[in-house]
């Protein structure tokens, strides 16, 4: 089973690389591309691949992961997508005062430290979310320029970064799936319902799969690629 994993994760990436090469024979220069999915699909696997590959710039959303607001007078718990944020209370933001995914995200210095340098032919350097303790930032990392820069995570397709994204590919893998890939990863005290919903309301509402360019598999379907929006 993993052997098949790692082989559609594989035709996938080459999927991506082929694809880009011809996206950015059209359009000379840095070029920006987002690799989105919900939490789960195997779009680490596959931006690691493809940065293998063709010695891109990676940048990851999950570097850039804040606590949610949270209502005075009551504790924060820690945190992390799709789980680590167990006790939290909902916070304002969304429809009946749930949270939306751009709560989740410090989407102005994913911007300014990262994405903005990178796309003007700097090298990016920028403190990452600290994930071990659940809150802050860690050490500052360095991420060196490219003409090939991948923004991977759930949230790299957002209209907040839209402007500085050249085109976006989704990783499509069944639910089943990649609800059984968390629970392995995240204890049942940290699930997070909340985070859940606020990420599926992204891929249904905001960014929904007919408008990414292109759309891969990341597990438990034929390795054959499926397309959307303008490919």
């Amino acid at each position: 089973m993993r052997s098949a994993r790692r082989s559609r994760g594989k035709d996938a990436a080459q999927r991506v690389i082929r694809v880009a090469r011809d996206w950015r024979a059209a359009s000379p220069g840095v070029f920006v591309l987002a690799i989105d999915g919900h939490g789960g699909a195997g779009k680490s696997t596959i931006a690691d691949a493809v940065a293998r590959a063709t010695g891109a710039a990676l940048v990851r959303t999950d570097d850039f992961f804040q606590r949610p607001p949270v209502p005075a007078g009551r504790p924060p718990a820690p945190g992390g997508p799709a789980g680590r944020l167990a006790g939290r209370p909902p916070a304002p933001g969304g429809p009946a005062g749930r949270l939306v995914l751009d709560q989740y995200y410090d989407w102005r210095r994913l911007r300014a430290e990262a994405i903005e340098p990178l796309r003007a032919g700097r090298d990016a350097t920028f403190r990452r979310f600290d994930w071990d303790r659940g809150t802050g930032l860690d050490a500052g990392v360095v991420v060196r320029r490219s003409a090939l820069i991948l923004v991977e995570g759930v949230f790299s397709a957002a209209p907040q970064l839209a402007d500085l994204v050249d085109r976006s590919v989704l990783v499509d893998t069944p639910e089943q799936e990649r609800l059984r890939r968390l629970r392995a990863r995240i204890a049942p005290a940290d699930w997070d319902p909340d985070w859940l919903i606020a990420e599926q309301a992204y891929f249904r509402q905001t960014r929904p799969p007919a408008w990414f360019d292109l759309i891969v598999p990341g597990a438990g379907r034929p390795a054959g690629d499926l397309c959307g929006g303008t490919s």
